[in-house]
């Protein structure tokens, strides 16, 4: 961020002491924040600097540690991933591939591998907003396609009601029987695109 405020007040061929004045900093901690030596950055301040040079600030969370719901998750993901047999084998948390210019923060839940191609697992314990899913999973599939993709839903009653409401198709795949998937998987093959309760 330091770098993305200097070159933009170089561009704009104005001084740190403007820019600290404008946005109520002094110009020692201005001149720390461009330089990438501080510490903390409020998001107060990271909008009054962003506003004063003409950028617009935005801030993303991206999973990073071990929050409470893993146990949960990894468990029932675990749950479909015991019935992957040979040649199929997995791995999780497998980041997608960085672009040029970003570095790469997102991950699929999980990857089948086996005979040259790869399944893209994710697992949605609790379906609320499914249009922001969608578009998640959409993103992530647009940037690393995989030549199969399962979505494992948890088995619960809200999740089931909700899918009623929803239809046969979430995240542009149809639903497929859970026993069909574990059934691909149990037989060492990349089990069918598509969406399932577990």
């Amino acid at each position: 961020m330091g770098e993305d405020f200097r070159e933009r007040r170089l561009s704009l061929g104005t001084s740190q002491d403007h820019v600290a004045r404008a946005c109520r900093l002094s110009r020692s901690r201005y001149c720390r924040i461009e330089a990438g030596k501080i510490e903390t950055l409020t998001i107060v301040e990271l909008n009054r600097i962003a506003t004063v040079l003409g950028l617009d600030a935005s801030v993303r969370l991206y999973p990073g540690g071990a929050p409470v719901r893993d146990r949960a998750h990894s468990e029932r993901l675990q749950s479909l991933l015991r019935h992957a047999a040979p040649p199929l084998t997995f791995r999780t948390e497998v980041p997608l591939p960085s672009a040029d210019d970003r570095r790469e923060q997102r991950a699929w839940d999980a990857v089948l591998f086996g005979s040259g191609e790869r399944t893209a697992v994710e697992l949605e314990m609790r379906v609320r907003d499914i249009q922001a899913a969608e578009r998640r999973l959409a993103l992530k599939r647009r940037d690393d396609p995989t030549e199969h993709f399962v979505l494992a839903i948890a088995d619960t009653r809200t999740n089931r009601q909700v899918l009623a409401v929803l239809g046969d198709q979430i995240a542009d795949v149809s639903r497929v029987k859970t026993a069909t998937v574990l059934g691909a998987m149990a037989a060492g093959t990349h089990p069918p695109s598509g969406y399932l309760l577990i």
